[in-house]
């Protein structure tokens, strides 16, 4: 058995285009990312263009939701397909296909990429597969909550 996982991250140098299968219609979205390496000793870093493919509801949210210059975070399989260019030369083609992709430009920049405006909702960053939206995270508990747990000598609150 082999596995075949990776998580990147990077801006975004190629809009996400949409597009749909031809025979069933299923919605497919494709854009690149940079993906930038640390320089190593007296190396200079390297930047590599790495294309994602999002496939059903994570392709409809990509396409409305990611932009040019985004910073995102994609999880995925990692995908190398072998081709041969019409003068004969074979070429390796990297891309992900992704499980997950979340849009980092809000934490990085402190603003919401779509509207300008702070936003405290990841949902409004992350768009995953299969999933509607992000859970909402419940309040923390009060002091006096926890107090009446641990006020109980007759059990231990684990």
């Amino acid at each position: 058995m082999s596995l075949s996982k990776i998580v990147v991250s990077g801006r975004v140098v190629r809009s996400p285009e949409k597009r749909f299968t031809p025979s069933t219609n299923i919605a497919v979205t494709e854009f690149a990312i940079a993906v930038e390496s640390p320089a190593r000793g007296d190396q200079p870093a390297e930047t590599a263009v790495v294309k994602v493919v999002t496939w059903r509801d994570l392709a409809e949210r990509c396409a409305t939701e990611i932009r040019k210059g985004d910073m995102v975070a994609v999880d995925g399989r990692l995908q190398i397909n072998n081709s041969q260019s019409s003068d004969g030369q074979r070429k390796r083609e990297v891309e992900v296909d992704a499980v997950a992709v979340e849009n980092l430009t809000a934490l990085v920049a402190g603003t919401s990429s779509s509207s300008g405006q702070p936003t405290d909702e990841p949902a409004d960053r992350y768009a995953k597969s299969g999933a509607k939206s992000a859970p909402k995270p419940s309040a923390a508990p009060k002091a006096e909550d926890i107090d009446a747990i641990f006020s109980s000598d007759d059990e231990i609150p684990f």
